[in-house]
């Protein structure tokens, strides 16, 4: 298993397809974010210390972020700084309000359930969650998907165990 640190994520395929038929559609990465084969890749915030994904307990901080954008301005869709707080295997996917008036406040955009567990020899661990669109999500993506609504599952890259906590 060789995969990068961190979180990817494609948001939502058809989402992203349909983005990026449109003629001046785009779907980019916003640094330090990037764009991956599997989808866009949200390294950890390295001013908060990764937590041990044994316990399936706690907050998961992200950096970076996804913008859409098309119709001619009339589709603008950012999603910054992904924090996943996740307990006893479920959990909430957030996103950075953007324009808000509270700085620094976070909006759930899915519903997490955790996944399968992939050990590496080097003792990482990728950790897949299935995700579904929260109320704030349905708002965030213009209203076009309900509430509820599978989004494109998850995959959280930790480092090493002798590299964690």
């Amino acid at each position: 298993m060789v995969v990068q640190p961190g979180l990817t994520w494609n948001v939502k395929d058809s989402f992203v397809a349909y983005v990026e038929a449109l003629d001046d559609g785009a779907a980019e990465a916003l640094s330090p974010a990037s764009r991956l084969e599997a989808g866009f890749h949200f390294p950890w915030d390295e001013a908060v210390p990764v937590r041990d994904p044994d316990s399936f307990s706690g907050a998961l901080q992200f950096v970076g972020a996804v913008r859409f954008a098309g119709h001619w301005g009339a589709l603008d869709v950012e999603l910054r700084d992904p924090r996943i707080e996740l307990a006893g295997g479920a959990g909430t996917l957030l996103v950075r309000e953007r324009g808000g008036l509270e700085a620094g406040k976070m909006l759930p955009f899915a519903g997490l359930e955790a996944g399968p567990r992939v050990e590496g020899a080097d003792g990482s661990l990728l950790l897949e969650l299935s995700a579904s669109l929260t109320g704030h999500g349905r708002l965030l993506l213009g209203g076009q998907y309900d509430a509820g609504q599978p989004l494109s599952p998850l995959q959280i890259a930790f480092p090493a165990r002798h590299g964690r906590p």
